[in-house]
């Protein structure tokens, strides 16, 4: 992926609130061995960041001076409406490690699926551990080895480079195959949901059928 850049100017000294209403997220720019900064951000430009901003690493660029190498760490919206209200940002040294979430990506073809079992994905992201310039952008999970009903695809099975370091539980079930729900298991539930409505209707019947008193 080519190198995410992004514009941030030294925050106005203005409420929160006010920036917004002139299209500019609040951020604040952190990490180890550097104060915290007040920054912000120009929304239609933030909005525009392509997904894979999200997981790796993003050059700020504040108009004049030295860029910052960063990871957006967290983004704070409104409920129900999206609009983004913060943005934390992390600074990042090239010759540390640092812990980021990347996609998943399910390639290939299921065996077990094509002839008629059902994919389960437990997971659609992986917690990683590497330097900055190797985050990937995803990380393969191979369908081909779903064969059969009930063969599953753990993290320690998937294959990353030897500079990636997986942090989700080994033994934790990224994808898996399973028996496709039947006619027959589903009769029952049916049958149930007939048979008990009529019940219930005699049931009102005959309450509406006692005399009063």
């Amino acid at each position: 992926m080519e190198k995410i850049k992004l514009n941030v100017r030294e925050r106005e000294s203005k409420t929160p609130n006010l920036l917004r209403r002139e299209a500019k997220i609040p951020a604040t720019l952190y990490g180890p061995g550097e104060p915290s900064q007040s920054v912000q951000i120009d929304e239609k430009e933030f909005t525009r960041l392509p997904s894979g901003a999200y997981s790796h690493m993003v050059e700020l660029d504040f108009g004049s001076g030295k860029p910052a190498n960063c990871v957006i760490r967290s983004v704070q919206r409104r409920a129900y409406t999206g609009k983004i209200l913060n943005v934390e940002l992390y600074r990042v040294r090239l010759d540390r490690k640092i812990s980021v979430t990347v996609p998943l990506k399910f390639v290939g073809t299921s065996p077990a699926i094509i002839f008629g079992a059902q994919l389960v994905e437990g997971y659609l992201e992986a917690d990683i551990e590497c330097f900055p310039n190797d985050i990937p952008d995803f990380i393969d999970v191979d369908l081909t080895n779903l064969k059969q009903i009930d063969d599953a695809i753990h993290f320690s099975q998937l294959t990353v480079s030897d500079k990636i370091k997986i942090l989700n539980p080994p033994d934790e079930v990224v994808a898996k195959a399973i028996a496709p729900r039947t006619q027959a298991e589903a009769a029952p539930e049916a049958a149930a949901t007939s048979e008990g409505a009529p019940a219930a209707s005699t049931a009102a019947a005959d309450e509406s059928s006692k005399p009063s008193a």
